[in-house]
């Protein structure tokens, strides 16, 4: 480090090991190591607690922040490294006074910007005094720092008036003897010496001023040249720096968009399988029902067709039973008929022959009365196989109206048991048409029991998507929270609030419940405050009512109301200091 004006501080970095200091070193050369020009093989696969320190010219501390950074195996500095330690020393709280006054102190505990307070460390002054190790390192000067002693003891290179010469007087013979001695010569030659002397030593110095301030101006250049060079790189990389926060920004933001997206896209899909299971559960139980229907219905069915094929076996036997009784009556009365027709025959043909007989009476009047009365017994004789068949005739007829009505009942039978055969196969045909309707709801009962298995997949697979998603946005945001990305966001009441990207995904979940927690009130106070904010008028008639802009000042049942409906807070004050 090149000498400075009095008014200018340099920067230094200084390293602590255990209890000491284990390298100083200043902040030009920490940059050589940020950008991986140069490595620390001393300080390889450490991670170190470093302090960032402003220094006076009179070598006191004047601000210092103190930070951790690691080194990897081959010495070099994490390239995600990256504190503004300048931005931080400017803007420091107040520290301990070390001889200058109180100095500027950036440390975890008193951090102007929140989201690096991790990246840096608490300094001790119990078991290891850090600030008294660094002030006699700063005291040390092992950096070589130009201090206001030494600007004060330069020497201003000027045309400097020479000293005396020592020259080399000439050894004179002192003569002995006591006689007068001409000096006149020897005091011009010392004359002529003295002025060569001072006339060489302005040449001398001349020279040398010639050459250091060539060599001053070549240090101003090259000084120049690398503060242009170094100033140039440190613009770059600042737009570098820049271009990658706005590009990490914008991913940022697409990835919020997305998380939010796939969010809303999660709690549909959610719903949708809650539903879909829903859905499953009701198709499994109508399926379950269905089929114990089914199963029912088919042992009535079977029962049915058993009790139908016994009552047709049955009814078909009792039928033709009947047939062959009526058969055999059909043929009794028959046989019957014929013999009554014949048994009318031969009553009508002893009626004649009765008729005959009595007419042969009246004619044969005159015969003997032997013959009359075999005659009259003849005629008793044929009257009573006449009664005879006529008794048996009503007999007959009696069996024939018996037998009528049994065929009319055989008959009558019959019609209801083909009547019932016909009732039972139309109850069939429908047992038939009821399996059929229920196989066809069986079969569409398992055809969305499969489509809710293959949507159920679907879902699982959607999930694990979006599990998958959710995975790797938790490595976007740990990506951006490397690279130390804030965003920023605007809610009424609560400003701007700054989140660094650990609390992206909790604020994506909770917007209002940060905006509360910003307010100092509940989330309840905040929601019925921007209902308020929004819309100033009374809850229940609503009149308009001033509006409160600050959620703190914000009373519920009191500026959300009119004087007519608002709740009396000194009665309610009164009533809690009575109680």
């Amino acid at each position: 480090m090149a000498a400075r004006n009095s008014k200018e501080l340099f920067e230094a970095i200084i390293f602590f090991g255990n209890k000491v200091v284990a390298k100083e070193m200043r902040y030009s050369e920490f940059e050589a190591v940020l950008d991986g020009v140069v490595g620390i093989t001393e300080l390889a696969n450490r991670e170190i607690y470093a302090a960032y320190v402003k220094i006076t010219p009179s070598l006191k501390v004047h601000s210092l922040v103190t930070f951790q950074i690691e080194f990897n195996e081959r010495g070099f500095a994490d390239e995600d490294w990256n504190i503004p330690l300048r931005h931080l020393a400017e803007n420091a709280g107040p520290g301990p006074d070390l001889g200058a006054g109180p100095i500027r102190l950036a440390c975890r505990s008193q951090c102007s910007v929140s989201w690096y307070q991790r990246e840096l460390w608490e300094p001790n002054q119990r078991d290891i005094d850090h600030f008294c190790l660094l002030q006699e390192a700063v005291t040390r000067n092992k950096l070589g720092l130009i201090t206001d002693d030494e600007l004060n003891t330069i020497p201003i290179l000027s045309a400097p008036t020479p000293a005396p010469a020592q020259l080399n007087e000439p050894e004179i013979e002192v003569p002995l003897m006591c006689d007068p001695v001409d000096t006149s010569d020897w005091q011009s030659s010392q004359q002529l010496t003295a002025q060569s002397g001072s006339e060489k030593l302005r040449a001398q110095a001349g020279e040398f001023q010639a050459k250091v301030d060539l060599l001053i101006q070549r240090q101003k250049q090259t000084i120049q040249a690398m503060e242009e060079k170094y100033r140039v790189e440190i613009e770059q990389v600042k737009r570098a720096m820049r271009n990658e926060a706005q590009s990490y920004r914008h991913h940022g933001q697409d990835l919020e968009q997305q998380a939010n997206h796939n969010k809303v896209l999660l709690e549909k899909m959610q719903a949708r399988n809650t539903r879909l299971e829903r859905d499953l559960i009701q198709a499994q139980e109508q399926a379950e029902s269905h089929k114990d229907q089914f199963n029912s219905l088919k042992e009535e069915h079977l029962e049915l067709l058993h009790n139908q094929r016994v009552a047709d076996d049955d009814k078909t036997r009792l039928s033709i039973e009947l047939k062959e009784r009526l058969t055999l009556q059909a043929l009794e009365m028959e046989e019957q008929n014929d013999e009554l027709a014949k048994y009318r025959r031969a009553n009508s043909a002893l009626t004649d022959q009765i008729e005959g007989y009595q007419r042969q009476v009246v004619v044969h009047s005159d015969s003997t009365s032997s013959e009359l009365a075999e005659l009259r017994a003849l005629i008793d004789q044929k009257q009573a196989e006449a009664s005879d068949l006529k008794a048996r005739w009503v007999s007959q007829s009696v069996d024939y109206e018996r037998l009528s009505k049994q065929y009319d009942q055989a008959s009558h039978a019959l019609a209801e048991s083909t009547q019932s055969l016909k009732s039972l196969t139309s109850a069939s045909f429908k047992t038939q048409e009821l399996r059929k309707t229920l196989e066809f709801q069986a079969q569409d009962l398992e055809q969305r029991l499969g489509e809710s298995q293959r949507e159920n997949e679907q879902l699982k697979r959607d999930r694990i998507e979006a599990e998958d998603n959710a995975v790797a946005n938790v490595e976007v945001y740990e990506k951006m929270e490397k690279l130390e990305l804030v965003f920023v966001a605007y809610h009424p009441g609560a400003g701007h609030i700054s989140l660094p990207a650990r609390q992206l995904e909790d604020y994506l979940d909770k917007p209002l419940s940060f905006a509360a927690q910003k307010c100092s009130v509940t989330l309840e106070h905040y929601k019925s405050w921007l209902v308020h904010y929004d819309g100033s008028e009374c809850e229940q008639c609503g009149v308009p009512v001033k509006r409160i802009d600050t959620p703190s000042d914000y009373q519920i049942g009191v500026n959300n109301r009119c004087t007519k409906h608002r709740l009396d807070s000194g009665n309610v004050t009164q009533f809690r200091r009575s109680s």
